[in-house]
């Protein structure tokens, strides 16, 4: 399950916390099912992010 979902309205919002290295293709994939349930669930309105905690960058996911 994702880390962290925010909802107002028809909106949500998705984070995936990673605390490891790198797995752009895995991890995006991931966040882009999250993205596709959530549009399945009604909303309209979904962004997905890739949160690395320890490089301190934020990605992201388009799906």
């Amino acid at each position: 399950p994702p880390d962290r979902v925010m909802i107002r309205g028809t909106r949500a919002v998705v984070v995936d916390y990673k605390f490891g290295s790198r797995d752009p293709g895995r991890y995006r994939r991931q966040v882009g099912e999250y993205l596709g349930l959530l549009r399945q669930m009604g909303y309209t309105q979904c962004e997905g992010y890739l949160w690395y905690v320890k490089l301190g960058e934020i990605e992201k996911v388009e799906g």
